[in-house]
């Protein structure tokens, strides 16, 4: 990712995103204590599946910047 879309996804991007309270947690933790696997083995699983969200949620962020502005420039017709 460019660092100036880096940049703004950590200065609004983030904030939105944490603000959405879009992940399932709850889900998945109810998914996970089903599963016949230790409690390190789940919490583990649950932070990568976090990390997952947040990294495919950035790069969203960045796309979309990069096509908003791209439909916004003089250049695109």
């Amino acid at each position: 990712m460019l660092t100036i879309y880096q940049k703004l996804f950590d200065t609004y991007g983030e904030s939105v995103l944490k603000d959405s309270n879009n992940f399932p947690s709850r889900e998945i933790t109810a998914l996970l204590n089903g599963l016949p696997i230790s409690d390190d083995a789940r919490l583990d699983l649950l932070d990568q599946m976090d990390h997952a969200y947040l990294e495919w949620s950035t790069n969203a962020f960045a796309a979309g910047l990069h096509l908003g502005l791209t439909l916004l420039s003089e250049g695109v017709r």
